[in-house]
């Protein structure tokens, strides 16, 4: 795992990669480091924490074969996403970076160079600031997926014209990153969720309590933008959507502790934890007590 943290963090410093892939064995995937505009590097991972220097360039992350949760912290802010088999992640060049991601995945990250988005911006000046680049995470949108793994498939051609053919694919991955950076970069405050929305997400919540659902599903029952909705809806609630879910699965384990026999690990599937040890740490985190003792407590 080290061996690929580090691979990445050369590739976005420029610098070559090819030797390395030779004996890549955490994902056996070929890494090309050069178009002129974009470096790529394809690894797999499991559950890591990890701590990046800034970076020379942009880096824009694309997540497959992935279900995990990410708790990200850039240039001191703290953010947090799940990640699933085609969201997206973006961090801006010259930010030090630390992550901590319990789950798998297997991450294509593309490194951009900053020229790249001026170049774009000096053609098409519709397009607004270059500066529109910025950290997010777990964030889905269609046609940057589809330019991402085009952009792979291109660096790893290796034959005549495909220099020629990634710069294009590069200068069209730069217009619709700055597209959708510009169009939905908020002019003010976001717009908090109404009362209506609030009771419908917490009613499913409660409802689906056992299921896997992440923020983009939740944004997608309101007909929302994933961008926004996590802001309109601490905005509403005073928590985040994932505390929320947290929350109100703790709160359903306590009810089973005191009402059912089942045991602890059918207790944590019917709340929607991956499994009994997952919902001990969770619990004992947010309570102060294990589920175990908790429901002594209960029944005394």
């Amino acid at each position: 795992m080290k061996q690929a943290l580090r691979a990445v963090e050369k590739m976005l410093h420029g610098e070559d990669l090819l030797d390395f892939a030779e004996n890549h064995h955490e994902g056996g995937h070929v890494i090309r480091p050069d178009s002129g505009d974009t470096a790529c590097a394809q690894f797999t991972l499991g559950s890591h924490r990890s701590q990046h220097d800034a970076a020379t360039v942009h880096a824009l992350i694309l997540s497959t074969a992935a279900k995990g949760r990410l708790q990200p912290e850039v240039a001191g802010q703290t953010h947090e996403a799940d990640i699933r088999s085609g969201t997206l992640s973006s961090v801006p060049a010259g930010n030090t970076q630390n992550y901590d991601y319990t789950g798998t995945l297997t991450n294509t990250v593309l490194g951009i160079d900053y020229a790249l988005f001026t170049r774009v911006v000096e053609i098409y000046p519709c397009l607004g600031t270059t500066g529109a680049f910025e950290p997010r995470f777990g964030w889905i949108r269609p046609a940057v997926q589809a330019l991402v793994e085009e952009q792979h498939r291109v660096l790893h051609r290796d034959t005549t014209g495909s220099r020629v053919l990634a710069e294009a694919v590069a200068l069209r991955l730069a217009y619709e990153l700055l597209s959708v950076f510009n169009a939905q970069k908020p002019a003010g405050a976001p717009l908090p969720l109404s009362q209506a929305e609030v009771t419908r997400l917490t009613g499913f919540i409660d409802a689906e309590i056992e299921q896997d659902f992440d923020l983009t599903d939740l944004a997608r029952l309101l007909d929302r933008d994933p961008f926004g909705f996590s802001r309109s809806f601490k905005a509403a609630t005073g928590e985040s959507p994932h505390q929320c879910v947290i929350q109100r699965r703790i709160a359903r384990v306590k009810h089973l502790l005191r009402s059912a026999a089942d045991s602890l690990a059918d207790i944590s599937y019917a709340t929607g934890f991956a499994s009994q040890p997952h919902m001990t740490a969770t619990f004992t985190k947010h309570v102060g007590t294990s589920p175990g003792k908790g429901r002594k407590a209960a029944q005394t």
